[in-house]
């Protein structure tokens, strides 16, 4: 139960990183996004390469909850787990976006994504 707290939280954190997205945006856009949110992340390449694995996750069925755990396991906090999520969505895969939005309103979470 708390896990979910600490993700909406994060995904109120991150509810600004939605609407202040361009309507056409790519991978330097969530590059873009991450820094301007304080995610450390030691080369801009492998982080790329990252929300394009996450984007190919999401548009292949993998929940959410899922990608979230990957990405705390491969070392991000919760809080930049979810940064991270909304940023590729919001930037490289907005085709997987009403995933993540359904996800989101499913665990309690009220604001714009």
């Amino acid at each position: 139960m708390r896990g979910r707290g600490v993700i909406a939280g994060a995904l109120a954190v991150c509810g600004a990183v939605a609407l202040a997205g361009p309507a056409a945006a790519d991978e330097y856009d969530f590059i873009s996004q991450l820094d301007g949110m304080g995610v450390y992340y030691s080369s801009m390449l492998d982080m790329i390469d990252i929300g394009k694995e996450l984007c190919h996750e999401l548009r292949f069925g993998v929940p959410p909850p899922a990608v979230l755990g990957k990405l705390n396991n491969s070392g991000f906090a919760p809080a930049e787990s979810a940064i991270v999520l909304l940023s590729a969505v919001n930037t490289m895969c907005l085709d997987a976006k009403p995933a993540v939005v359904e996800w989101a309103r499913e665990i309690g979470y009220a604001q714009p994504l």
